[in-house]
């Protein structure tokens, strides 16, 4: 995503902080649960660098939140970010566990009291449960695009073919979402010739969610090219949008299809 030169970075430093965190948790655990001679040692050396993983850790992966989020709403509105809520979730009980375990745990742990020891272990092994669930949830955003992706799917252009009988028309919607929009449209033959028509009308329902038929009536360009300059697509959805061609005064002819705005496969 972009910018580069900030992702890049923040990527790399979020990838390095899971790896020291998820690393280190079943070798300390494991060290503590022996009481290995160098356990000790192993615990004071994780208690002093760990800061220095989690603070880039939760710089970074703020940082990418809010390049590929963007806009509040969509951590409730898209799937990316509901994704986003219950690893930022897991991540809040999981920081929670790590600093008991840093300012309650660890001073009693080194100076051997075995209970402290042996609850040291459990929550270590509660930290790695979350930690793979924290890596479960973030796997699922391959299936779901985030939402920086999806406004630029929607800003961009979104041109559609339509065949029907002796007559095909060319649709290009000025945005690819829903909300407002315009549209330019070019009739011709089925081979490629000029469609004179005498008028155009662009139809716009969607039966399925019981919104009838709002018509638009284009204007002519001096290139022979049709424009509706106003337009609106009301909410994501496959939508039917349909050209009432008018030929002559006895003769119309209707290309109609089924489009989808503001949904991202």
């Amino acid at each position: 995503a972009e910018p580069q030169w900030l992702t890049r970075p923040a990527v790399f430093l979020h990838a390095a902080g899971i790896a020291f965190w998820a690393g280190a948790l079943p070798a300390l655990a494991t060290l503590l649960r022996n009481r290995s001679a160098e356990a000790a040692a192993a615990l004071r050396r994780f208690s002093l660098a760990a800061p220095f993983a989690v603070l880039p850790l939760i710089v970074a992966g703020a940082t990418l939140a809010l390049v590929q989020v963007r806009a509040p709403e969509a951590l409730v509105t898209t799937a990316y970010g509901r994704v986003l809520m219950v690893k930022l979730a897991l991540l809040v009980v999981l920081f929670g566990l790590a600093a008991f375990n840093r300012w309650r745990l660890t001073r009693p742990a080194l100076a051997g009291e075995g209970a402290a020891t042996r609850t040291l272990v459990r929550v270590i092994a509660v930290e790695a449960v979350l930690i793979v669930a924290v890596l479960g949830a973030v796997a699922t955003w391959r299936f779901t695009p985030p939402p920086r992706t999806l406004a630029a799917a929607q800003a961009a252009p979104l041109v559609t073919h339509i065949h029907a009988g002796k007559a095909m028309a060319e649709i290009t919607f000025a945005s690819g979402g829903a909300g407002g929009n315009a549209a330019d449209i070019l009739l011709m033959k089925t081979d490629f010739g000029a469609l004179d028509a005498r008028a155009l009308t662009l139809v716009v329902s969607n039966p399925e969610l019981g919104v009838e038929e709002a018509r638009y009536p284009a204007q002519r360009q001096p290139d022979g090219t049709w424009k509706v300059e106003r337009l609106t697509i009301p909410v994501p959805g496959t939508w039917t949008i349909r050209l009432d061609v008018r030929l002559s005064e006895f003769e119309l002819l209707r290309l109609e299809d089924e489009i989808a705005f503001g949904v991202t496969e």
